[in-house]
């Protein structure tokens, strides 16, 4: 089954008081910020006192992960180490976003915790996974001067606008990296771009590389968070902490750069689909029987492939409906209106795909599970022929 492509466009805080944390437990947190309601994931051990501050470790989720996915991955850690971790989710699941997510979110949330916890203000460390590994490595250029450390896995700087946030870094931040040599989102050599870029600037990267791995963190997460805890239990920060609020406004002469952007994240989009595309090519003729492993792999490729399309299609709509709170021509308010929703149809339709694709990562009856498939691939081809359709009238309105 063949599913069409998309054409790039061408045109030039309050808080509300914390709950009470059973012992030794996650527990589910709300507080306001900027006027909307943000949840929070957070685990404080019974050993922490507050006579005696401990480090905090602020944990970014993945793609449609939330902040429990890795606070209940680092809590058996934290407990024996005695420390506080806490996993805030984004608010789009799909992907983090500057100025939705941070700095100032993170910051405000991270104060919060000072006020109510025994924190150790030099021991306030970031880590990040796939998207918030990425968004990890932009808040520790951002805030270099409030976090002492920040550790990451599979995530890792891709364009030339990523590596503007080295620009911001006021100290150089202690880094690391782990990535596995087999993962598909964020190849060795992206990492190693990452790390030649920081280094070139005077810091200090630490890249571990784990054979045999993919971009799949939670079978080897126990290891993962272990080493990284190692590395960024090391630092701490030799000044007082120091934030520097910041502001992310887009006013009409920034335009073309906004179209920019999103030119480039339905790009990244393209490509990520092509590369889903050429894995589903793997699978034809494949007995789904007896080369399960083999299919399951290839799966595992196409779950990830589709979660990082659909979220990157999700940051693309996010971006075009922002614009349309610009003073603008009404030809192009109904221009981004249409980008906004073509851009939607085709990250469901990425979701749908991604469904499909973990059909095959299930038990049950192939016959079943092949039945299923077709309907879902059916209804998101059906969703990307709706989209394409829109943007024919979106390019129509320009022109």
């Amino acid at each position: 089954m063949k599913y069409r492509l998309f054409a790039p466009v061408l045109l030039l805080l309050v808080f509300v008081p914390l709950s009470i944390q059973a012992a030794n437990e996650i527990s589910k947190e709300k507080f306001q910020s900027e006027g909307k309601q943000r949840t929070y994931y957070l685990f404080v051990p019974d050993s922490v006192k507050q006579s005696t501050p401990v480090p905090l470790v602020v944990l970014l989720h993945g793609s449609g992960r939330n902040g429990l996915s890795l606070v209940e991955k680092w809590k058996d850690l934290a407990d024996s180490e005695g420390f506080i971790v806490v996993g805030p989710d984004a608010s789009n699941g799909q992907s983090w976003r500057m100025p939705q997510d941070g700095p100032e979110f993170i910051y405000e949330l991270v104060e919060a915790l000072i006020k109510k916890y025994p924190i150790a203000p030099e021991h306030l460390y970031l880590f990040g996974h796939s998207a918030g590994a990425v968004f990890a490595l932009d808040l520790a250029m951002l805030e270099s001067e409030y976090f002492a450390a920040v550790a990451v896995h599979a995530g890792a700087w891709r364009t030339d606008e990523d590596y503007r946030f080295i620009d911001g870094a006021a100290r150089k931040m202690p880094i690391r990296i782990t990535v596995g040599d087999r993962d598909a989102f964020f190849p060795l050599e992206s990492v190693r771009r990452t790390q030649r870029a920081l280094n070139a600037r005077g810091f200090s990267v630490n890249v571990s590389i784990l054979s045999n791995h993919t971009h799949w963190y939670y079978e080897l997460a126990s290891q993962i968070n272990r080493d990284s805890w190692e590395f960024l239990k090391q630092h701490a920060l030799d000044q007082e902490r120091r934030h520097l609020p910041r502001t992310f406004k887009t006013g009409s002469k920034d335009l073309n750069s906004v179209l920019k952007d999103i030119n480039k994240l339905r790009t990244r989009a393209n490509n990520l689909l092509e590369r889903f595309y050429a894995e589903e090519g793997k699978l034809q003729g494949k007995d789904f029987v007896k080369e399960k492993a083999a299919v399951l792999d290839i799966a595992r490729t196409q779950v990830q492939l589709l979660t990082e399309a659909s979220s990157t299609l999700r940051e693309a709509a996010a971006t075009a409906g922002k614009v349309q709170e610009m003073k603008i021509a009404t030809t192009f308010q109904k221009y981004f209106s249409i980008l906004v929703e073509a851009a939607t149809l085709r990250a469901e339709s990425a979701e749908l795909l991604r469904t499909r694709a973990e059909l095959l990562l299930s038990s049950g009856d192939p016959n079943v599970i092949m039945t299923k498939r077709t309907e879902l691939g059916t209804k998101a081809e059906a969703l990307n022929a709706s989209a394409e359709t829109l943007e024919r009238q979106a390019e129509q309105l320009i022109h």
